[in-house]
């Protein structure tokens, strides 16, 4: 069974952005990036996804379960960080968790500590959070995501705000929850890191999706993945920075 299924997905915005007639499979274990620059469609995609948004036509499954016919149990296996983390910013970061473990009362109490530490943020469990960086609530978004531990992590440019070596971990975190048998999709305007983290991927541009294909295939024929989209992309005039 697939892990998504978008049909003919469509939203559209009084703008005119959106996403139009998105159809698209990811299958269970996929690391799938959505790449493609800001206004592509891709928080939209992913809005949808996971309910926070109503499709103006078309659907989505999760593991089978229709999103709009039955989203308690399509959401049930999703965990997500849309756009920027909503936050307390007067609870600490142990706290904030606490409210997300009240949304899943199968999560044992000792998997909040565990996601701190696997976020590196256990230094700071206690600490209000008005006073963290922009990496560290990026940091807290992604632990609250992984808090019910998932079988589907949907992430909207997750490395926002990190420097060097937060990067560099949170590939570590997503290649272990990958080789824990969880399903990964995650949105990047940035190509390199699609190349880095994701199995396959899938090109937006204007809120269609232009192409799909498999990360190590696409290395052997292009040589990166930037090139490859450069070459679906530009002639719309939509490049990656």
């Amino acid at each position: 069974m697939g892990a998504i299924s978008l049909t003919n997905l469509t939203k559209l915005y009084r703008n005119g952005r959106g996403v139009r007639d998105l159809t698209l499979e990811i299958e269970s274990g996929q690391v799938y990036g959505l790449l493609g620059p800001n206004g592509s469609g891709k928080s939209t995609a992913m809005k949808l996804m996971t309910g926070l948004l109503q499709p103006d036509s078309g659907t989505v499954r999760i593991f089978g379960a229709d999103m709009r016919e039955n989203r308690e149990q399509a959401i049930f296996y999703v965990g997500s960080m849309i756009e920027t983390p909503s936050l307390y910013p007067y609870l600490s970061a142990k706290q904030n968790l606490s409210l997300v473990q009240n949304l899943s009362p199968a999560c044992p109490d000792a998997r909040i500590g565990h996601v701190l530490d696997m976020v590196r943020l256990s230094t700071y469990a206690n600490d209000k959070v008005f006073g963290f960086s922009t990496g560290m609530k990026q940091r807290l978004g992604l632990a609250m995501a992984l808090l019910p531990d998932p079988d589907l992590l949907i992430l909207d440019e997750p490395t926002n705000g990190l420097d060097i070596e937060g990067v560099a971990e949170f590939r570590d975190i997503i290649r272990e929850q990958a080789a824990a048998g969880k399903t990964i999709l995650l949105s990047s305007h940035i190509a390199y890191e699609i190349e880095q983290i994701c199995t396959d991927v899938a090109v937006l541009s204007n809120g269609m999706l232009k192409c799909t294909g498999n990360v190590s295939k696409l290395l052997m024929r292009y040589g990166s993945v930037e090139e490859f989209y450069l070459e679906f992309a530009r002639t719309e005039g939509e490049i990656a920075s």
